[in-house]
């Protein structure tokens, strides 16, 4: 790992922002990634609000990075068997309001996920978030990659949720990708490592993420995570051997932004403390968002569906009177209920 002290931190940081304008030509996706501890997802609470679906930073998060990229395709990726259809519309909202270029995807829809027992297990570990212990990492550790090879793009990217500033555009990702076909994000803004909460590549490297998917999803079965294949195949092909290519020329400095712990907030296992075997904090009640802000959702949905013709509902009677209408209109992203 090589230090390069803070004296280059503010330009490492600055390099961030100078836009490559020929990377305007391509397509390009930015992929988010969300799991939800249970699996069924519980029921909603009878007084008609719902759990919190994510943290609604990291919702914010999401649309920051749709408006920062807005000639690329944002898609936020949920599993529609941890989350309630209430939390499904409701999420659907929170994310895509106002937001032409950002999606919320349902991993469901991919054969490769669903047909996956990995991806079943549903989080029995009270103390998850301690050393990472939990299934879910391993979980997280390999759908992250397979979103990414999801898709027709020129460059398909990958972002955990506290690297949502990531540049796509930036003339250090552009060159890390134009001469060398991917980029992978480091440990901070100021050292030269791996990291496996991001990268981007263009179809040059599809093989390399496809084979990276394979192993890391043969670790997950033996419990472990899948930094080590990424640190693997980087040093093995990339730049040790054959390979010949500096790790700083493919390794992008970049910080996080934000709560770069995830935590559950509907979740009595919320995760909050806990980090590296600290006491864990048990939630009192689950966070929740009130029956009149998933009505309020709803009605923009179903109204959206509808052209903007249909008309706004009461609160109490929102959900029961337009939903069955609503979930017939959206097949896809109810494929996986």
């Amino acid at each position: 790992m090589l230090f390069f002290g803070k004296k280059n931190k503010k330009k490492v940081e600055a390099e961030g922002y100078e836009t490559d304008e020929s990377a305007k030509d391509k397509s390009k996706v930015l992929n988010f990634l969300w799991l939800n501890l249970d699996l069924p997802a519980p029921p909603d609470p009878e007084d008609g609000s719902i759990r919190q679906p994510l943290p609604e930073e990291y919702i914010g998060n999401v649309r920051a990075a749709g408006k920062a990229h807005p000639a690329a395709e944002i898609d936020l990726w949920v599993d529609s068997k941890r989350l309630t259809e209430r939390q499904m519309v409701y999420l659907k909202y929170a994310v895509e309001n106002g937001m032409e270029n950002v999606h919320l995807k349902d991993l469901r829809t991919i054969p490769e996920y669903s047909n996956e027992e990995l991806y079943d297990r549903p989080e029995t570990n009270p103390n998850w978030r301690s050393g990472y212990s939990g299934v879910i990492w391993l979980q997280v550790d390999s759908a992250k990659i397979l979103i990414s090879l999801q898709g027709k793009f020129d460059q398909h990217f990958f972002a955990d949720m506290d690297h949502y500033h990531l540049d796509i555009e930036s003339k250090r990702v552009q060159k890390m990708i134009g001469q060398h076909g991917l980029m992978i994000g480091s440990s901070d803004a100021t050292y030269v490592s791996i990291e496996n909460q991001l990268w981007g590549f263009n179809e040059t490297r599809r093989k390399f993420f496809e084979e990276y998917y394979a192993t890391a999803l043969e670790n997950a079965y033996n419990g472990w995570n899948g930094f080590g294949p990424l640190c693997d195949k980087v040093y093995g092909e990339l730049t040790g051997g054959k390979g010949g290519i500096r790790l700083k020329d493919i390794c992008l400095r970049i910080g996080s932004k934000g709560m770069a712990h995830a935590v559950q907030p509907g979740h009595e296992w919320s995760g909050r403390g806990g980090l590296w075997g600290g006491k864990k904090k048990k939630e009192k009640s689950p966070a929740v968002v009130s029956a009149d802000k998933v009505a309020e959702a709803f009605n923009a949905v179903a109204a959206n569906d509808d052209g903007g013709k249909a008309d706004a509902l009461p609160a109490a009677t929102a959900y029961q009177q337009n939903f069955a209408k609503w979930k017939q209109s959206q097949p896809q992203l109810m494929k996986g209920r």
